[in-house]
């Protein structure tokens, strides 16, 4: 009877034994594991995790510069990036028109800034979402300074924005401009307000990701 007991007490501390040993083998190999052993076995645990977030395209910017004569020393700059599949868009404008908030950024298709397309997008509804009305401008203030940001939707996923033209436009003029009045009374509209009446192009800059690649 004491001798099984013995045996039994005996194989109960083999066992003991080798389970420690097995576990530290097994910290060792842990601790000794190669750097790209760890990258890869990251990765893999990455990978497996429930809830991973998808890796963001770059931000797109474009650098903007005058189109014809009337602000030659505009400047600044306009990027897009996407957040949660929101189409984000931010600006930083110096030397544009003074105080203006009526001014639009639209995005445009085309070969370059002097070979401009059409105004670039897809909706559901088919109606332009750059314009003032839908949110699509830049305010300035009296030095002819904007910075800011909004949301916009042009129905278009971030391939086919990329490489895409901003093209900047003034304010465009509603009020009717009004001369002296007539012999009857009447207010006279002025020389020249129809065709001033129409947004001009006056800034425009190519969106390029941060890889460069167009």
């Amino acid at each position: 009877m004491k001798v099984s007991s013995f045996i039994l007490l005996l194989a109960t501390a083999i066992m003991s034994v080798s389970s420690v040993t097995a576990e530290g083998a097994k910290v060792r190999r842990k601790e000794f594991m190669s750097p790209s052993e760890l990258e890869n076995k990251r990765k893999l645990s990455h990978k497996s995790g429930k809830g991973s977030k998808k890796e963001e395209d770059p931000p797109m910017e474009a650098a903007i510069a005058p189109l014809g004569d009337d602000y030659e020393d505009l400047g600044g700059w306009v990027s897009i990036e996407y957040k949660d599949d929101d189409m984000i868009i931010d600006y930083s404008i110096k030397d544009g028109p003074k105080r203006c908030d009526k001014c639009k950024l639209v995005l445009y298709d085309g070969k370059s800034c002097d070979d401009l397309g059409d105004p670039f997008f897809d909706t559901e509804d088919g109606e332009n979402p750059f314009t003032v009305g839908k949110g699509s401008a830049y305010i300035t203030n009296k030095k002819g300074r904007a910075a800011g940001h909004y949301k916009i939707d042009n129905g278009y996923k971030y391939k086919k924005n990329k490489c895409k033209f901003v093209v900047l436009f003034d304010k465009k003029d509603d009020d009717r401009r009004l001369s002296s009045r007539s012999g009857d009374g009447k207010r006279q509209l002025g020389k020249g307000s129809k065709k001033d009446s129409k947004p001009k192009e006056i800034g425009c800059g190519q969106l390029v990701p941060e890889d460069g690649e167009c």
